[in-house]
This record gives structure tokens, C-alpha cells and sequence, in this order.
């Protein structure tokens, strides 16, 4: 047993309820349930999490009423549910982890699409990012939905679930009754924070009526919205709200941050500091006396022995880093630290995924989180010679992926280093992590017995002496220069990123507007330049994450940086650069400018292989330049079908 982790290994207590360590999976979404109903993708997504040595599993976003359905999560407001949730909760006893179930009611911020109605909600007000006008809950209806909490929580520990959790963040239906913003109620249920509390302290009271006193009851709460909007929660009125909860039964709390509006606090990208939501848990620890669950980029065991330490909290969510590496606590637990897979908080796979997609959430670094039964890495039938050529994270996971099945993997990097442009993205502030992680996906090739070799560019006779029997071609992409006069002369996005050393000039031009010159521009902005976006499109970085993209506005806005869009690129001399907008052509003052405008695939080596006749696979930006996860995600699969 380690013994470096004392506080995050040693037991814990909320309520009646003892947990074997600190660790929580906290209930993000997943939207994997597509009926409404627990399936066997979910049950084994939670049963991997609890396998890898987590104390509590917390299964989320249950629908409690048939008015916060979505068709996307597992309801619980019938009994029929009740044998489907006892198989999940069995699945997660069975591997050694306790279970919990977060009872949930959208809300305004869920559609009234599915029941033909309107979206329940303290009042008719409309939320921005569903965009649908509320109904305003008459005083039947609201007890109607607190008897629903009680009535679900009681079929969750039919079903064997250790205790339920409340949600009463993120702007759901709890949080909304607490809200000034978005409670305008002038009935017991409105008004003063007790009134708004109200709500919530009724289900916890009704619950504890229907399921026992010593059966425990949770509730998430989001210590602060960080929303403009006049009345909405500030950490101080969540505390006091806090209280009454307290005052009503609750056995502890659960601290995020953050609402649809400002998303980005509630799963917290990478330009976000870590531990980034321990003060404010703190303080409710203090404050209130309960024990306390913390949430927000805790990302490695010694970050949270330290938050544990201190006393900031009681326990600790992993919820992106058990979905990057599902055996984090056991590595904890074994003595393993250096194995654990680290997430690096990029959310492309497990909320731009869940949001703009309908497959579910997942991770870019691992592939089988939510297909734990599909994605399995088997023993090779056939073990063949396998050359993979290029590190970058297509190279590195197909490497490993295959040399983990028993084939004799040779991976060849021409450069010194592996990561390929995936450390172009870590050259920018607050991603120096993502350059880790290439690394670290070296060592795990290395360590699954990958012979890898730097410095080897793969040609005719290497690949003739070495004789594979299948390669893999995952040379990855170059950089794409638009048909523009003078392009050529300029310093493209990838040579600034890798030498951050060429401008003399406090006035610099960015030609493109993608995700990679908003990274340029945020490095040439800090440092102080003035800078210009020159973008032909109608819009800058179109493709840029949504959770994102507030951070970079930001930037723009605080570093007075000149967004021209709809302007087309003509010409860049050593003195201008001549655009065209609206049809007239102008000549802008610039000596100092960067292309940013794209990549294209590099694939120098397909021809020869063809000839020599041996089987291949070219994979990542090398047959289709794209994001990170659909590289890396191929490396997976060819590897898994050699």
C-alpha cells in the first residue's frame, strides 16, 4: 500500500455510509443512455471506474419527473427503472466501489420538447442556451415535483444504491429556486433565501421521510455562477443556502462551479488554473460543517493529498482523470504513480463530444472510455513486424496498441523528440501540459517493449532492411500556405510556435483566423504587440470549442486586438499588405505578419510502400488533417485490427 498518499487512501464517512477511500467519479454526463433506459454502456463505464479502486461512483443526471426527460439519460421516475439501476448498482458492489445516484431536474435548461410543454421552472424565464420560455410552476405542481425526489430516491435504494445525491447546481431546477435571477416568486417558495431554499429542503426533508434518517442524502451546489446577470449566486449566498440544506437533513456537499452560461467553470479547460475550486470548498467546510466533496482540476494524487491536508476538503471528484484513466486509484493505490494517464483538461472528448455530437461523452486519451466492452486491446492471433513511422499521437498509440497485443513494433521519428504537431498546441500559455503527455505516450510505448527510434527517418532501405510485415503510415501534416502573393516570404503559425523568436515589430498581421492563429495571436498579444486578425471568412476560429471560445474573446477584448473578417488577403510586401473587403482593395501599414492558414496532409512515403508491396495503413493528419482525438483514435483502431 502506498504510504505516500495517507489522507487521499485512509477511509471516509458521509452519513451512515463508509467509503474505503477519498476518491469520488463524480456524475458528469455521458448521454449514453438513448432510450431513457440504464444499458449495458453505462453499466460498464461505472463498473471500470469502480473497478479501479474508486471509493463512491455517483451515476448521473436521473430524471426524476417526466418534465425533465431527455431521452439521453437513465429516468428513474417510474419503477419499472428500478431492475435496470439495480443491475448498475450491482455491477459497481460487485467491483469494489460504493454507489450513488444524483437525482435531477433540468429545469429551464432542459427542453419541454419531449413532453410538449414547456420547460418547468420557479418562473417563465427563458435560459440562453436552450433557449425555450419557461412555464411558471403553480404551488401543486412544485410539491408534485418535490413528492418526485422523494418517490425516486426511494426506487434508487430499492434498486441498492448506497445513498442519492441531489443536483443543485449548474442552473438546474434546485439551483433555479435559489437563484434571484431566475426565482421571481412571491410565495413561500420566493423571495427570502429561506423561501428559495425551500424547495431543496422539502426534497431532503421528503426523502429522508421515505427512505430513512440514516439513509444518506447529498447535494451539489455550485459555490458561485460567475454570471453577469443581476441576482444570480455569489459564493457567500450559496453558503448561507447551504445551511438550510444542512438545517433540512443533507449529509454532504458536493462543490462545483459555474452554470450553462459559464460552462467553463463547471468543467474547467485547460487555461484554468488547477485546483482551481478548493478555496471555495474551503470555505463551506468551515463555514457550514458538513463534509465536503471538491470539484474543478484536481488532476494528480499529490494535488489532492495536498487539498486533503490542509483540510479544504473531505473528498475528491475525479471525473475527467477516472474517464482518462480508470485505474487512476489503483496506481495510487500500487505504488504505480508514474503510470497514471493524465488528463490534460482539453474537454474535446468528454464535453465538446457530449455537447455537439450523439455519441457520448468519451476521452481523447483513451478510446474505450464508454466502449469498455468494444475497444478491447486482445492478444495477437498472427504476431507480425509492424513499422510505424512518425511519433505523433497517431504513431505513439498505434505503436503501443500493437506492441501491447504481442507484435514487434518499430517506431521511427525523423526528429528528435516525439509529439509531432501536437506540441505546436503546447508551445501556448497554460498548454505546456499537452507537450507531457506526448512524452509520456513515448514512455508507454517504450515501457509495452516499442523500439523507438529517433533521429531515423524512414526511407527505401531502412524499410527493406527491416522487413515488416505491415506499416503504418502516420506522418501527419505540413503546413498549407494560401495562394497569396508574397505568402512564402513570411513566417508561417508552426516556425513562430516552435522558435517564439522572430518578431521586431510592435505591429504584427495575422493572416487566418483558425485555432491556431488565436494562439498565436494570444502569445503575440501578451507579449505586448499589436496585433491584427485578417480572416476572409465571416467569422474567426468557426471551429473553435464552446467553452473556449469566451476565453479568447477575452483576450481580444482586454488586448484591444483588431478583428478584420470578411477581408480577403491579396498581397504582403515588406511594407503592407494589400486586402480586399466589400470589394475595394486596401493597402494596410504592416512590416511583420504570420500565416496562419492551415495544414495539409503529408504522406511522402505511401508510393514507395506500394511498390515494395507491403500492407499499410496511413492514419491521422497524414490521410485527413483534423483534431488530436480522431488521430489518436485511429492509431487505436488500426492497431487493434493488425
Amino acid at each position: 500500500m502506498n504510504q505516500t498518499y495517507v489522507k487521499l487512501l485512509s477511509p471516509g464517512k458521509i452519513g451512515s455510509l463508509e467509503l474505503k477511500n477519498r476518491s469520488v467519479f463524480p456524475p458528469m454526463g455521458t448521454n449514453y443512455c438513448n432510450e431513457g433506459v440504464v444499458n449495458d454502456r453505462l453499466i460498464h463505464y461505472h463498473a471500470a471506474r469502480a473497478k479501479g479502486g474508486c471509493g463512491l461512483n455517483i451515476v448521473e443526471i436521473c430524471p426524476v419527473h417526466y418534465t425533465s426527460q431527455t431521452g439521453l439519460n437513465p429516468n428513474i421516475y417510474s419503477d419499472d427503472a428500478i431492475p435496470a439501476f439495480a443491475k448498475l448498482a450491482k455491477a459497481i458492489h460487485d467491483n469494489g466501489g460504493k454507489a450513488c445516484l444524483q437525482l435531477w431536474h433540468g429545469g429551464r435548461q432542459t427542453s419541454g420538447k419531449p413532453f410538449n410543454g414547456k420547460p418547468w421552472a420557479p418562473s417563465a424565464t427563458t435560459c440562453g442556451f436552450i433557449g425555450e420560455e419557461a412555464h411558471a410552476m403553480t404551488i401543486d405542481e412544485v410539491w408534485e415535483v418535490i413528492h418526485a425526489y422523494g418517490d425516486a430516491a426511494l426506487r434508487a435504494k430499492k434498486a441498492g444504491f448506497d445513498c442519492v445525491e441531489l443536483h443543485g447546481a449548474h442552473g438546474y431546477l434546485i439551483d433555479s429556486f435559489v437563484n434571484r435571477h431566475t426565482n421571481l416568486r412571491t410565495d413561500e417558495f420566493g423571495g427570502s433565501l429561506e423561501n428559495r431554499t425551500r424547495f431543496g429542503s422539502e426534497i431532503i426533508k421528503d426523502i429522508k421521510k421515505k427512505c430513512g434518517d440514516d439513509f444518506p442524502v447529498m447535494i451539489r451546489l455550485s459555490a458561485d455562477e460567475h454570471s453577469p446577470c443581476e441576482g444570480s449566486l455569489k459564493i457567500e449566498e450559496s453558503i448561507e443556502a447551504a445551511k438550510f440544506y444542512k438545517k433540512a437533513g443533507v449529509d454532504a456537499l458536493d462543490i462545483s462551479q459555474g452554470s450553462y452560461e459559464t460552462i467553463s467553470y463547471t468543467v474547467p479547460p485547460y487555461f484554468f488554473p488547477h485546483k482551481v475550486n478548493v478555496e471555495n470548498a474551503g470555505r463551506f467546510r468551515r463555514e457550514v460543517g458538513l463534509p465536503v466533496i471538491v470539484a474543478g482540476r484536481i488532476n494528480t494524487p499529490d494535488m489532492a493529498e495536498e487539498v486533503l491536508e490542509e483540510g479544504m476538503a473531505d473528498f475528491i471528484s475525479f471525473g475527467r482523470v477516472q474517464m482518462t484513466d480508470p485505474e487512476f486509484m489503483n496506481k495510487v493505490m500500487n505504488d504505480r504513480v508514474d503510470d497514471i494517464v493524465h488528463c490534460v483538461s482539453c474537454n474535446q472528448g468528454c464535453v465538446e463530444r457530449l455537447f455537439l455530437t450523439s455519441f457520448g461523452a468519451s476521452c481523447v486519451f483513451n478510446p474505450a472510455c464508454g466502449y469498455e466492452e468494444s475497444v478491447v486491446i486482445k492478444e495477437a492471433e498472427e504476431k507480425k513486424k509492424v513499422l510505424v513511422v512518425g511519433a505523433g499521437p497517431a504513431g505513439l498509440e498505434a505503436a503501443r496498441v500493437a506492441a501491447t497485443r504481442g507484435h514487434d513494433v518499430t517506431l521511427m521519428e525523423k526528429t528528435g523528440k516525439v509529439g509531432g504537431q501536437y506540441l505546436l498546441a503546447a508551445v501556448a500559455p497554460r498548454k505546456r501540459m499537452l507537450a507531457d503527455s506526448m512524452s509520456q505516450m513515448g514512455i508507454r510505448a517504450a515501457k509495452a517493449g516499442v523500439d523507438v527510434r529517433l533521429f531515423t527517418e524512414a526511407n527505401e532501405a531502412r524499410i527493406k532492411n527491416l522487413n515488416p510485415d505491415f506499416i503504418i503510415l502516420a506522418t501527419g501534416g505540413e503546413f498549407a500556405y494560401a495562394p497569396i502573393k508574397g505568402a512564402k516570404n513570411t513566417v508561417n503559425a508552426w516556425e513562430f510556435l516552435e522558435t517564439e523568436d522572430f518578431v521586431a515589430c510592435d505591429k504584427v498581421a495575422i493572416i487566418g483566423g483558425g485555432l491556431t492563429a488565436m494562439e498565436v495571436m494570444e502569445i503575440l498579444a501578451k507579449e505586448g504587440r499589436q496585433v491584427t486578425m485578417i480572416e476572409m471568412e465571416g467569422q474567426i476560429a468557426k471551429d473553435m470549442e464552446f467553452y473556449v471560445r469566451p476565453y479568447f474573446d477575452k483576450i481580444i477584448q482586454d488586448y484591444n486586438v483588431e478583428v478584420l473578417t470578411n477581408t480577403k488577403c491579396i498581397e504582403i510586401a515588406d511594407d503592407y499588405i494589400l486586402v480586399e473587403k466589400d470589394g475595394k482593395e486596401e493597402k494596410l501599414d504592416f512590416t511583420c505578419a504570420v500565416m496562419a492558414t492551415g495544414v495539409k496532409a503529408y504522406n511522402p512515403l505511401e508510393d514507395l510502400v506500394k511498390e515494395l508491396g507491403i500492407p499499410y495503413k496511413v492514419i491521422g493528419d497524414a490521410a485527413q488533417p483534423g483534431k488530436v482525438m480522431s488521430a489518436l483514435w485511429a492509431g487505436n483502431e488500426i492497431a487493434r485490427e493488425i
